[in-house]
Protein backbone atom coordinates (compact mmCIF):
# COMPACT_ATOMS: atom_id res chain seq x y z
CA UNK A 1 0.00 0.00 0.00
CA UNK A 2 1.24 3.52 -1.17
CA UNK A 3 1.33 6.63 1.28
CA UNK A 4 -1.31 8.77 0.20
CA UNK A 5 0.38 12.27 -0.27
CA UNK A 6 -1.20 15.60 1.13
CA UNK A 7 0.31 18.97 1.82
CA UNK A 8 -0.82 21.97 3.62
CA UNK A 9 -3.00 24.77 1.92
CA UNK A 10 -4.23 22.39 -1.45
CA UNK A 11 -6.85 20.30 -2.12
CA UNK A 12 -7.20 18.05 -5.69
CA UNK A 13 -9.70 17.06 -7.64
CA UNK A 14 -10.67 15.15 -10.83
CA UNK A 15 -13.56 14.03 -12.95
CA UNK A 16 -14.70 12.37 -16.20
CA UNK A 17 -16.19 14.65 -18.70
CA UNK A 18 -15.11 13.10 -22.09
CA UNK A 19 -13.28 15.79 -23.54
CA UNK A 20 -11.56 14.24 -26.31
CA UNK A 21 -14.92 11.80 -27.28
CA UNK A 22 -17.89 11.38 -25.28
CA UNK A 23 -16.91 7.48 -25.92
CA UNK A 24 -13.60 7.76 -24.17
CA UNK A 25 -14.94 7.29 -20.59
CA UNK A 26 -11.70 8.04 -18.13
CA UNK A 27 -10.46 11.05 -15.32
CA UNK A 28 -9.48 14.10 -17.85
CA UNK A 29 -10.60 17.25 -16.18
CA UNK A 30 -8.86 18.13 -12.90
CA UNK A 31 -8.65 20.97 -10.80
CA UNK A 32 -6.12 22.39 -7.76
CA UNK A 33 -7.49 24.21 -5.31
CA UNK A 34 -5.53 26.19 -2.65
CA UNK A 35 -7.29 27.53 0.89
CA UNK A 36 -5.63 31.09 -0.17
CA UNK A 37 -4.01 32.70 -3.04
CA UNK A 38 -0.41 31.33 -3.11
CA UNK A 39 2.47 32.68 -4.61
CA UNK A 40 3.25 31.51 -8.07
CA UNK A 41 5.59 31.60 -11.13
CA UNK A 42 6.10 29.30 -14.32
CA UNK A 43 7.83 28.55 -16.93
CA UNK A 44 6.47 28.26 -20.63
CA UNK A 45 7.63 26.45 -24.15
CA UNK A 46 9.70 28.43 -25.97
CA UNK A 47 7.32 27.33 -29.63
CA UNK A 48 6.36 29.86 -31.53
CA UNK A 49 2.68 28.24 -31.75
CA UNK A 50 1.19 28.59 -28.35
CA UNK A 51 -1.90 27.42 -26.64
CA UNK A 52 -4.27 29.45 -25.38
CA UNK A 53 -4.03 27.85 -22.02
CA UNK A 54 -0.13 28.97 -21.95
CA UNK A 55 -0.86 32.63 -23.23
CA UNK A 56 -3.51 32.92 -20.06
CA UNK A 57 -1.33 31.40 -17.62
CA UNK A 58 1.80 33.97 -18.54
CA UNK A 59 -0.60 36.45 -18.39
CA UNK A 60 -2.46 36.00 -14.78
CA UNK A 61 0.87 34.71 -13.63
CA UNK A 62 2.73 38.28 -14.43
CA UNK A 63 1.23 38.77 -11.05
CA UNK A 64 2.54 36.25 -8.91
CA UNK A 65 -0.42 35.13 -7.64
CA UNK A 66 -2.51 31.67 -8.15
CA UNK A 67 -5.01 29.90 -6.02
CA UNK A 68 -6.64 27.44 -8.62
CA UNK A 69 -5.13 25.35 -11.38
CA UNK A 70 -7.80 23.63 -13.98
CA UNK A 71 -6.39 21.66 -16.31
CA UNK A 72 -7.80 18.64 -18.92
CA UNK A 73 -6.53 16.22 -21.08
CA UNK A 74 -7.91 15.18 -24.72
CA UNK A 75 -7.62 18.48 -25.74
CA UNK A 76 -4.29 20.74 -26.40
CA UNK A 77 -6.86 24.31 -26.80
CA UNK A 78 -3.95 25.16 -29.17
CA UNK A 79 -3.92 26.36 -32.73
CA UNK A 80 -7.49 26.80 -32.11
CA UNK A 81 -7.86 31.04 -32.50
CA UNK A 82 -9.31 33.64 -30.89
CA UNK A 83 -12.12 31.11 -29.95
CA UNK A 84 -9.67 28.57 -27.85
CA UNK A 85 -8.66 31.54 -25.96
CA UNK A 86 -12.64 32.46 -25.20
CA UNK A 87 -13.23 28.98 -24.28
CA UNK A 88 -10.48 28.88 -22.02
CA UNK A 89 -11.12 31.83 -20.09
CA UNK A 90 -15.08 30.59 -20.20
CA UNK A 91 -13.88 27.82 -18.35
CA UNK A 92 -11.46 29.47 -15.88
CA UNK A 93 -14.37 31.95 -14.74
CA UNK A 94 -16.61 28.90 -13.95
CA UNK A 95 -14.18 27.50 -12.08
CA UNK A 96 -13.70 30.73 -10.27
CA UNK A 97 -17.61 31.12 -9.66
CA UNK A 98 -17.78 27.92 -8.22
CA UNK A 99 -15.06 28.47 -5.84
CA UNK A 100 -15.98 32.09 -5.12
CA UNK A 101 -12.72 33.71 -6.37
CA UNK A 102 -11.45 36.02 -9.16
CA UNK A 103 -11.31 34.54 -12.45
CA UNK A 104 -7.55 36.08 -12.45
CA UNK A 105 -6.51 33.48 -9.67
CA UNK A 106 -7.17 30.49 -11.95
CA UNK A 107 -4.96 29.19 -14.36
CA UNK A 108 -5.55 27.13 -17.22
CA UNK A 109 -3.54 24.25 -18.71
CA UNK A 110 -4.52 21.82 -21.68
CA UNK A 111 -3.03 18.59 -23.28
CA UNK A 112 -3.86 16.37 -25.57
CA UNK A 113 -5.01 16.69 -29.81
CA UNK A 114 -4.08 20.07 -31.38
CA UNK A 115 -6.66 21.66 -33.63
CA UNK A 116 -10.18 20.46 -32.34
CA UNK A 117 -12.14 23.28 -30.45
CA UNK A 118 -12.52 22.85 -26.76
CA UNK A 119 -15.58 20.64 -25.83
CA UNK A 120 -16.99 23.99 -23.49
CA UNK A 121 -19.88 22.22 -23.39
CA UNK A 122 -19.12 18.75 -22.03
CA UNK A 123 -16.97 20.15 -19.91
CA UNK A 124 -18.67 23.06 -18.07
CA UNK A 125 -20.86 20.35 -16.28
CA UNK A 126 -18.11 18.78 -14.33
CA UNK A 127 -16.62 22.53 -12.85
CA UNK A 128 -18.82 22.64 -9.78
CA UNK A 129 -18.52 19.04 -9.78
CA UNK A 130 -14.57 19.40 -9.58
CA UNK A 131 -15.21 22.03 -6.73
CA UNK A 132 -17.21 19.28 -4.35
CA UNK A 133 -14.87 16.66 -4.76
CA UNK A 134 -11.87 18.40 -3.84
CA UNK A 135 -9.75 16.95 -1.05
CA UNK A 136 -6.48 16.73 0.36
CA UNK A 137 -6.06 13.52 -0.63
CA UNK A 138 -6.81 13.34 -4.07
CA UNK A 139 -3.59 14.23 -5.76
CA UNK A 140 -3.32 10.91 -8.14
CA UNK A 141 -6.93 11.56 -9.53
CA UNK A 142 -5.25 14.90 -10.71
CA UNK A 143 -2.03 12.98 -12.38
CA UNK A 144 -4.41 10.50 -13.89
CA UNK A 145 -6.52 13.52 -15.61
CA UNK A 146 -3.46 14.70 -17.09
CA UNK A 147 -2.46 11.76 -18.93
CA UNK A 148 -2.11 11.61 -22.67
CA UNK A 149 -0.16 9.12 -23.68
CA UNK A 150 1.31 8.35 -20.30
CA UNK A 151 1.29 4.98 -19.41
CA UNK A 152 1.11 5.95 -15.76
CA UNK A 153 0.94 9.42 -13.23
CA UNK A 154 3.81 10.85 -12.37
CA UNK A 155 3.96 12.53 -8.83
CA UNK A 156 7.08 13.39 -6.58
CA UNK A 157 7.34 14.44 -2.77
CA UNK A 158 10.10 16.13 -1.50
CA UNK A 159 10.58 16.82 2.51
CA UNK A 160 13.23 19.28 3.78
CA UNK A 161 13.81 21.46 6.55
CA UNK A 162 14.26 25.42 6.85
CA UNK A 163 15.06 27.28 9.80
CA UNK A 164 11.46 27.56 11.16
CA UNK A 165 10.46 24.08 10.32
CA UNK A 166 9.78 21.47 8.27
CA UNK A 167 8.94 22.30 4.63
CA UNK A 168 7.18 19.80 1.81
CA UNK A 169 6.88 19.78 -1.66
CA UNK A 170 4.93 18.10 -3.43
CA UNK A 171 4.84 17.84 -7.35
CA UNK A 172 2.80 16.24 -10.01
CA UNK A 173 2.99 15.95 -13.93
CA UNK A 174 2.44 14.37 -17.02
CA UNK A 175 4.30 13.68 -20.40
CA UNK A 176 5.49 10.86 -22.18
CA UNK A 177 5.54 12.11 -25.89
CA UNK A 178 7.13 15.23 -27.90
CA UNK A 179 9.90 15.25 -25.27
CA UNK A 180 12.91 17.36 -25.87
CA UNK A 181 15.17 19.82 -23.85
CA UNK A 182 13.48 23.15 -23.45
CA UNK A 183 11.01 22.06 -21.75
CA UNK A 184 9.39 19.04 -23.44
CA UNK A 185 5.90 18.34 -24.03
CA UNK A 186 4.68 18.66 -20.46
CA UNK A 187 2.25 19.87 -18.01
CA UNK A 188 4.06 20.02 -14.17
CA UNK A 189 2.79 21.89 -10.92
CA UNK A 190 4.75 21.55 -7.83
CA UNK A 191 3.57 22.91 -4.83
CA UNK A 192 5.48 24.26 -1.44
CA UNK A 193 3.76 24.73 2.21
CA UNK A 194 6.30 27.73 2.44
CA UNK A 195 5.15 31.46 1.31
CA UNK A 196 8.23 32.54 -0.78
CA UNK A 197 8.14 35.99 -3.00
CA UNK A 198 7.07 35.45 -6.40
CA UNK A 199 10.53 37.01 -7.97
CA UNK A 200 12.14 34.40 -5.82
CA UNK A 201 10.25 31.68 -7.16
CA UNK A 202 10.80 33.21 -11.08
CA UNK A 203 14.47 32.58 -10.52
CA UNK A 204 14.06 29.26 -8.45
CA UNK A 205 12.15 27.78 -11.02
CA UNK A 206 14.46 28.95 -14.29
CA UNK A 207 17.37 27.16 -12.81
CA UNK A 208 15.44 24.22 -11.55
CA UNK A 209 13.72 23.74 -15.14
CA UNK A 210 17.44 24.41 -16.76
CA UNK A 211 18.94 21.40 -14.63
CA UNK A 212 16.02 18.88 -14.95
CA UNK A 213 12.92 19.45 -17.90
CA UNK A 214 15.42 20.82 -20.13
CA UNK A 215 17.48 18.07 -20.26
CA UNK A 216 15.45 15.52 -20.92
CA UNK A 217 15.14 14.09 -24.32
CA UNK A 218 13.00 11.61 -26.31
CA UNK A 219 11.92 12.21 -29.44
CA UNK A 220 13.64 15.58 -29.78
CA UNK A 221 10.30 17.50 -30.79
CA UNK A 222 8.58 20.43 -28.52
CA UNK A 223 4.76 21.29 -27.60
CA UNK A 224 2.40 24.23 -28.07
CA UNK A 225 1.30 23.54 -24.53
CA UNK A 226 4.42 22.87 -21.95
CA UNK A 227 4.32 24.48 -18.55
CA UNK A 228 5.73 23.98 -15.44
CA UNK A 229 4.43 26.27 -12.57
CA UNK A 230 5.37 26.19 -8.63
CA UNK A 231 2.67 27.63 -6.01
CA UNK A 232 3.82 28.52 -2.59
CA UNK A 233 2.11 28.94 0.44
CA UNK A 234 -1.80 28.16 -0.01
CA UNK A 235 -3.28 29.18 2.97
CA UNK A 236 -3.35 32.23 5.46
CA UNK A 237 -1.17 31.08 7.65
CA UNK A 238 1.88 29.75 6.07
CA UNK A 239 5.21 30.26 6.86
CA UNK A 240 7.54 32.36 5.01
CA UNK A 241 10.97 31.72 3.73
CA UNK A 242 13.29 34.03 5.31
CA UNK A 243 17.24 34.40 5.03
CA UNK A 244 19.41 33.67 2.42
CA UNK A 245 20.11 29.77 3.84
CA UNK A 246 16.18 29.04 3.68
CA UNK A 247 15.83 30.70 0.02
CA UNK A 248 19.00 28.42 -0.77
CA UNK A 249 17.20 24.99 0.49
CA UNK A 250 13.96 25.95 -1.40
CA UNK A 251 15.31 26.19 -4.26
CA UNK A 252 17.41 23.32 -3.56
CA UNK A 253 14.31 21.08 -2.91
CA UNK A 254 12.37 22.63 -5.56
CA UNK A 255 15.33 21.18 -8.09
CA UNK A 256 15.16 17.56 -6.47
CA UNK A 257 11.31 17.77 -7.02
CA UNK A 258 11.64 18.65 -10.02
CA UNK A 259 14.30 16.35 -11.20
CA UNK A 260 12.89 13.45 -9.65
CA UNK A 261 9.40 14.09 -12.53
CA UNK A 262 11.45 14.98 -15.52
CA UNK A 263 12.93 11.13 -14.37
CA UNK A 264 9.50 10.11 -14.89
CA UNK A 265 8.55 11.59 -18.11
CA UNK A 266 11.96 9.87 -19.76
CA UNK A 267 10.92 6.18 -17.88
CA UNK A 268 7.74 6.59 -19.70
CA UNK A 269 8.52 7.65 -22.85
CA UNK A 270 6.72 6.69 -26.14
CA UNK A 271 8.43 3.71 -27.02
CA UNK A 272 11.47 4.15 -24.84
CA UNK A 273 13.31 0.71 -23.54
CA UNK A 274 15.96 2.62 -21.18
CA UNK A 275 16.38 5.45 -19.91
CA UNK A 276 20.53 6.38 -19.75
CA UNK A 277 22.25 9.73 -18.18
CA UNK A 278 24.55 11.25 -20.36
CA UNK A 279 27.34 13.40 -17.80
CA UNK A 280 30.06 15.14 -19.48
CA UNK A 281 33.33 16.67 -17.08
CA UNK A 282 36.20 18.43 -18.20
CA UNK A 283 34.21 20.55 -21.02
CA UNK A 284 36.14 24.39 -21.84
CA UNK A 285 33.00 25.45 -19.90
CA UNK A 286 29.68 24.07 -18.78
CA UNK A 287 27.69 25.38 -21.35
CA UNK A 288 30.36 23.49 -23.80
CA UNK A 289 29.83 20.28 -21.69
CA UNK A 290 25.92 20.75 -21.73
CA UNK A 291 26.18 21.15 -26.21
CA UNK A 292 28.48 17.47 -26.18
CA UNK A 293 26.06 16.26 -23.43
CA UNK A 294 23.13 17.28 -25.43
CA UNK A 295 24.68 16.20 -29.08
CA UNK A 296 25.23 12.53 -27.87
CA UNK A 297 21.77 12.14 -25.99
CA UNK A 298 19.91 13.11 -29.17
CA UNK A 299 22.10 10.97 -31.43
CA UNK A 300 20.05 8.63 -33.57
CA UNK A 301 22.91 6.44 -33.91
CA UNK A 302 23.94 6.30 -30.38
CA UNK A 303 19.78 5.49 -29.64
CA UNK A 304 19.98 3.18 -31.39
CA UNK A 305 23.06 1.33 -30.17
CA UNK A 306 21.42 1.77 -26.30
CA UNK A 307 17.96 0.03 -27.60
CA UNK A 308 20.89 -2.91 -29.32
CA UNK A 309 22.39 -3.22 -26.18
CA UNK A 310 25.57 -2.72 -27.84
CA UNK A 311 28.63 -0.93 -26.47
CA UNK A 312 29.53 1.01 -29.64
CA UNK A 313 31.58 3.67 -27.96
CA UNK A 314 32.92 5.36 -31.26
CA UNK A 315 29.03 6.31 -32.32
CA UNK A 316 29.68 8.38 -28.57
CA UNK A 317 32.48 9.92 -29.59
CA UNK A 318 31.82 10.57 -33.16
CA UNK A 319 28.48 12.30 -31.63
CA UNK A 320 30.60 14.71 -29.08
CA UNK A 321 33.60 15.20 -31.90
CA UNK A 322 30.39 16.67 -34.01
CA UNK A 323 29.13 19.04 -31.51
CA UNK A 324 30.84 22.19 -32.23
CA UNK A 325 32.85 22.02 -29.11
CA UNK A 326 36.74 21.80 -29.27
CA UNK A 327 38.56 19.09 -27.17
CA UNK A 328 41.52 16.75 -27.77
CA UNK A 329 40.02 13.49 -28.92
CA UNK A 330 43.84 11.58 -27.49
CA UNK A 331 42.99 12.48 -24.46
CA UNK A 332 39.21 11.52 -23.55
CA UNK A 333 38.44 8.79 -21.02
CA UNK A 334 34.36 7.20 -21.77
CA UNK A 335 33.25 5.36 -19.13
CA UNK A 336 29.71 3.05 -19.63
CA UNK A 337 28.27 2.17 -16.27
CA UNK A 338 31.45 1.72 -14.10
CA UNK A 339 33.07 0.23 -16.62
CA UNK A 340 36.25 1.98 -18.35
CA UNK A 341 35.87 1.95 -22.22
CA UNK A 342 38.46 4.79 -23.20
CA UNK A 343 41.37 6.22 -21.27
CA UNK A 344 43.29 8.85 -22.89
CA UNK A 345 41.72 8.22 -26.28
CA UNK A 346 42.51 4.53 -26.47
CA UNK A 347 40.72 1.28 -25.06
CA UNK A 348 41.37 1.13 -21.72
CA UNK A 349 40.98 -2.82 -20.64
CA UNK A 350 40.50 -6.13 -23.36
CA UNK A 351 37.79 -7.16 -21.60
CA UNK A 352 35.62 -4.01 -21.88
CA UNK A 353 33.15 -5.06 -24.51
CA UNK A 354 31.38 -7.68 -22.44
CA UNK A 355 31.44 -5.95 -19.08
CA UNK A 356 29.94 -2.99 -20.96
CA UNK A 357 27.54 -4.81 -22.55
CA UNK A 358 26.21 -6.25 -19.50
CA UNK A 359 25.96 -2.67 -18.19
CA UNK A 360 23.52 -1.63 -21.29
CA UNK A 361 21.26 -4.80 -20.74
CA UNK A 362 20.02 -2.81 -17.42
CA UNK A 363 16.95 -0.55 -17.61
CA UNK A 364 18.90 2.59 -16.63
CA UNK A 365 22.60 3.17 -16.78
CA UNK A 366 24.78 6.29 -17.37
CA UNK A 367 27.84 7.48 -19.91
CA UNK A 368 30.23 9.43 -18.27
CA UNK A 369 32.99 11.52 -21.11
CA UNK A 370 35.55 12.81 -19.46
CA UNK A 371 36.48 15.82 -22.34
CA UNK A 372 39.75 17.06 -20.18
CA UNK A 373 39.33 20.35 -21.57
CA UNK A 374 38.46 23.07 -18.42
CA UNK A 375 36.37 22.70 -15.82
CA UNK A 376 32.79 22.51 -17.13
Amino acid sequence: MTDILTIRGFKFAAATAGVKSPAVQRLDVGLIAAQSPASAACVTTTNLVVAAPVAITRERLAAGRCQAVLANSGNANAFTGAQGERDARDLTAAAAAALGIDPALVVPMSTGVIGQPMPVERIRPHVAELVDRLDERSLEDFAAAIMTTDTRPKTACVDGELSTGPIRMLGVAKGSGMIAPNMATMLAVVLADYEAEPEFLREALRAASDSSFNCISVDGDMSTNDTLMVMAGGRADAPRVRGSADHNEFARLLTEACRDLARQMVFDGEGATKLVEVRVTGGPDHAAARLVARTVAESLLVKTAFRGEDPNWGRIICAAGRSGVKFDPGGVDLFIGDVSVVRDGLLAQDDWERRAAQVMKRREFSIMLDLKAGPG
